[in-house]
């Protein structure tokens, strides 16, 4: 059984992709950036805790997936905006310009605590926006609970401009990532990923 720590109906729709039976569960992290971290590292930790504490049924078994999405621009990272306002000072300052959008994955055992971490990224390009393109795309798309405060998968050939790697990795849940760890998933370490995040 797969069990997927999260709410998002985006990240939702890429897992049922795979054809695998899933459950969805909430998780009691709460992501955190460590300034002094780089962003993979920041990704796969904030993944790591969020598979870590997913509010698993009693005795469950199987593998927990763990997933976290943000945008790096300028040095800085952008997460979900905390109001409307932020969200349009992040599209005016995305507007014209390129970020990256990191995605990390974890996915944990449940009852061993055996866990696998890595990321993606992607390189988005936004065309020049106007006040008004920024108006039309909110009220079509509320942007608070979304990276950067839009969502790839949702534009009609008003926002991106181009990308330079996996879509998947934008939406939110780096698929062919995550095909390779559940795929090596008995090789992976018992108490540490490839990648230095302990448990």
């Amino acid at each position: 059984m797969l069990y997927l720590a999260s709410q998002s109906p985006r990240r939702q729709a890429l897992l049922r992709q795979l054809g695998r039976r899933f459950r969805t569960v909430r998780t009691a992290h709460r992501e955190r950036i460590d300034p002094r971290r780089t962003p993979s590292w920041n990704a796969m930790r904030n993944a790591h805790g969020k598979a870590s504490k997913a509010r698993l049924p009693r005795g469950a078994s199987g593998l927990v997936i763990g997933a976290d999405t943000f945008l790096y621009f300028q040095g800085r990272v952008l997460g979900k905006p905390s109001s409307m306002r932020q969200a349009r000072a992040f599209l005016r300052a995305l507007s014209g310009r390129s970020h990256w959008v990191y995605t990390g994955v974890c996915v944990r055992e449940a009852r061993t605590g055996a866990c696998r971490c890595t990321y993606d990224k992607t390189r988005v390009s936004f065309k020049p926006l106007t006040e008004a393109a920024i108006t039309r795309l909110f009220r079509r798309v509320p942007p608070l609970d979304k990276a950067g405060g839009y969502a790839i998968q949702e534009d009609r050939g008003e926002l991106i401009a181009g990308i330079r790697g996996a879509h998947s990795t934008v939406v939110g849940l780096p698929m062919e990532r995550l095909q390779t760890v559940l795929a090596r998933w008995p090789k992976a370490g018992r108490k540490t990923n490839h990648h230095g995040i302990s448990p």
